[in-house]
């Protein structure tokens, strides 16, 4: 008897762990989804870029205002301000770059 009501709940909880797999399974994208997420990506992307942008005007107003002084604080200013222009360079070009994440149909990346 115990090994009968044993064998009935190894199945039935079995039967709702496949119940369960097949329910949170989520449906694939529409393309007006894909569409949607791709101007979404875009629009970020842009307001990336000018805010970079923004970021590499201030250090350079600040790499101008630093390189007048001569003190050894200063001097440690502008190497942390140089390194935070490069920083910015690398990013900017990242950004630059056109992403291919919703380009191709085969992509592993696609959800």
């Amino acid at each position: 008897m115990k090994s009968n009501l044993r064998v009935v709940s190894v199945l039935a909880l079995l039967g709702a762990g496949v119940v369960m797999a097949q329910a949170t399974k989520p449906p694939a994208p529409t393309q007006e989804q894909m569409e949607k997420a791709k101007a979404a990506m875009m629009e970020d992307r842009k307001q990336m870029m000018a805010e970079a942008k923004a970021v590499d005007a201030d250090a350079s107003g600040l790499m101008s205002a630093v390189k007048g002084s001569k003190s050894a604080e200063v001097k440690a200013l502008e190497v942390q301000v140089a390194k935070l222009q490069a920083d910015v360079k690398v990013l900017t070009s990242h950004l630059g770059q056109t992403p291919r994440y919703f380009d191709t149909a085969e992509s592993k990346l696609r959800p």
